[in-house]
């Protein structure tokens, strides 16, 4: 790690500014595939003029002649695809996550860029490439193993931590969620991250025998730290898990605005926003002195935690994305998640915590509203953030644990934007039974049954902070399973089903009604198809 930080510095201070006539070594990438096999190459077509995704002119950071030939297994990618897909990925998702330096360092870098992080670039940047959209699945196999790769997180302790994160940012599609590794990699970056010295950047000698940082190392390892604590607890709070990120003084500096280091405006924000997602969590669902973690009469508590959201919407302000603004209404759905969780058991939730499912009614459907907006049909390829994923199925959640709620939130209406997120949910499926798919049949077998219906009593589930009201959506919807798959208690429910109507019924298999079978499709397909600009000011 010294040998790469020092040639990092030193191409930084003396590197040439004439790019085009570099010509990259691809050594460092090494070759998993014999030479006697013939190799697809993948490059771009002489006239890219009906591209859509082209990078314009004043966004084109890399040439063709800066890169060689590269191969992972028996993909082989060209030059000037190479420089296409980073030419995409530094325009279109870079901004979202900017933990990667800026693309004229990253280029002068690029030889001793971390195998692993140049294939999870690659892979997320295709995605939303028409031309190669092809290699995202194609790529998911071998960069997996790389992601498992001692020898990269030894080797490469920086550059494994940044492409960790990415691919926990945007994650390969998934089956069951226990096949998605997201949560493997978030805890792996904190190990790799601490090992490395990335959390005490003013004091890397003690980490790396007589060597420090310059600013911009300081700046390349805060933002990597940082990172760190907002994947971790992005991830720790969509599963119900605590945090795994030590809060220290680099954290806390940038969250109170005392950092010397001047770091992207939109890592600061998905920061302080993520901080707020902390606290809340930590003390309202993991308390040590409650069994199950929940705070007693946590009702005060919440109007606490309130203000403190309110404060930081206010810092944003006029600033806020649209992915900001889906993350800080999460933050806000988590909060308002405990007032289902009154310390009273088997009754109606008391009438000071009852007030905040009505906030969390006008939320849930806010989000919504903002992604039916952000999706218009030509975008379906680019993919989700965390921060937007997370967010939709959260608020979708919310909104089934409110259908036993109908005095705070009209039914008609939660139905509806319920609706909308079915769609918007079903448009990312990419494979069959995939995370996606599954989420859809959830939402389908929870709108159209009774079982939400009823007097509204303490979720059973009560040990997983304020993922508590998804992981009783997702308990309840096992009734939709038959009595057979129900009894085997099988590792994948869904799989196990599938298993048994090929069985009982052959390849004629019935697909289930979905969602909009009995909804108001008129009505919900309007609503996207055609939104009402004001809808947004709601």
């Amino acid at each position: 790690m010294e040998k790469e930080l020092r040639e990092i510095k030193s191409n930084v201070t003396h590197a040439s500014p004439s790019l085009s006539t570099r010509n990259w070594s691809t050594s460092q990438h090494g070759s998993d595939h014999s030479p006697a096999e013939p190799l697809p190459i993948i490059s771009v077509p002489q006239s890219v003029t009906d591209n859509i995704y082209a990078v314009p002119d004043n966004g084109s950071y890399f040439a063709a002649s800066e890169f060689e030939m590269q191969r992972i297994g028996h993909l082989e990618l060209s030059p000037v695809a190479i420089a296409d897909i980073l030419n995409c990925y530094f325009t279109s998702c870079h901004h979202l996550f900017p933990i990667l330096p800026d693309p004229s360092v990253f280029v002068l870098n690029y030889q001793r860029c971390s195998r692993l992080l140049f294939w999870v670039l690659i892979a997320i940047a295709s995605k939303s490439m028409a031309k190669y959209n092809q290699l995202h699945l194609q790529l998911e196999p071998h960069v997996r193993t790389l992601a498992t790769s001692i020898e990269q997180a030894t080797d490469h302790p920086l550059g494994t931590v940044q492409a960790l994160l990415l691919l926990c940012w945007w994650p390969f599609p998934f089956k069951a969620l226990r096949d998605d590794p997201s949560w493997m990699y978030a805890g792996s970056v904190v190990h790799i991250a601490l090992r490395s010295g990335l959390h005490r950047p003013y004091h890397f000698s003690d980490f790396v025998y007589g060597d420090r940082l310059d600013a911009t190392g300081v700046l390349t390892f805060g933002k990597a730290w940082i990172g760190c604590f907002i994947v971790n607890q992005i991830i720790a709070s969509e599963l119900g898990l605590p945090c795994t990120v030590p809060l220290d003084s680099t954290i806390l500096s940038v969250v109170r605005g005392t950092s010397e280091v001047a770091f992207p405006t939109v890592l600061v924000q998905q920061l302080r926003i993520a901080y707020q997602s902390f606290n809340i969590c930590n003390t309202l669902g993991n308390n040590d002195m409650s069994a199950s973690g929940l705070l007693a009469g946590n009702t005060d508590m919440i109007k606490v935690f309130e203000r403190g959201i309110q404060e930081v919407e206010t810092q944003i302000g006029a600033q806020m994305s649209t992915y900001t603004e889906m993350a800080l209404l999460r933050v806000k759905l988590q909060l308002y998640s405990f007032a289902f969780t009154t310390d009273t058991q088997h009754i109606r939730i008391d009438s000071r915590a009852s007030g905040y499912l009505s906030k969390a009614g006008r939320d849930a459907t806010r989000v919504i509203t903002v992604a039916s907006h952000y999706a218009p049909s030509h975008e379906l390829l680019q993919p989700w953030p965390a921060t937007a994923r997370s967010s939709i199925v959260y608020a979708v959640h919310v909104l089934l644990r409110l259908l036993a709620y109908p005095e705070h939130l009209d039914q008609d209406t939660a139905k509806n934007y319920i609706g909308q997120a079915w769609m918007l949910l079903r448009s990312r499926s990419e494979l069959e039974n995939d995370s996606w798919a599954r989420l859809c049949d959830i939402i389908s077998y929870l709108s159209r049954t009774d079982s939400t219906g009823g007097p509204p009593v303490m979720a059973a589930v009560q040990a997983r902070m304020s993922a508590n009201i998804v992981v009783q959506s997702i308990w309840q919807a096992r009734g939709r399973f038959s009595d057979d798959v129900l009894r085997q208690r099988p590792k994948d429910y869904t799989a196990a089903e599938a298993r048994r109507d090929l069985t009982q019924f052959g390849l004629d298999l019935l697909v289930g009604t979905d969602f909009l079978d009995s909804a108001q499709f008129d009505a919900i397909s309007n609503s996207i198809l055609n939104p009402d600009e004001g809808g947004l000011e709601a």
